[in-house]
């Protein structure tokens, strides 16, 4: 496992596996409400993102929003909330589902395949815009 880290506000950031076709991430020690980021690289483009269990359900957003994303600073968790870097607007977890605004995390899709989480290739490039 290799984690980046660099500003102390900074998320580590987890190096998902991808063979560049999907990522599958073991979730079976993803705790509850406890955001975990992840990166990967597809196309030679490095794509952060979060993965989250609320109420027992695995949600995946990209580590940016439609209105800060060209400031490449992302989001942190932060007491029960996800925090935007950049204008420090904040939503609790368990609202991330609903997406309101446009400094929000933006839907990353994927699917629960027993213990993993899978995230194609064509998901992730659905984002490689804001990064």
């Amino acid at each position: 496992m290799f984690i980046l880290g660099s500003c102390s506000n900074a998320p580590l950031f987890i190096e998902a596996p991808f063979d560049g076709h999907k990522s599958e991430i073991d979730v079976s020690s993803l705790a509850p409400a406890q955001p975990r980021f992840y990166s990967l690289t597809v196309d030679r483009k490095r794509i952060s993102f979060f993965l989250v269990k609320i109420n027992g359900d695995v949600q995946a957003y990209f580590n940016a929003c439609e209105e800060c994303y060209p400031k490449k600073a992302g989001f942190r968790y932060e007491e029960g909330y996800i925090k935007c870097r950049s204008c420090n607007e904040r939503w609790p977890l368990d609202s991330l589902r609903v997406g309101m605004g446009s400094c929000y995390p933006i839907p990353l899709k994927g699917f629960l395949k027993g213990n993993n989480y899978v995230i194609s290739r064509e998901a992730v490039l659905e984002g490689v815009k804001f990064f």
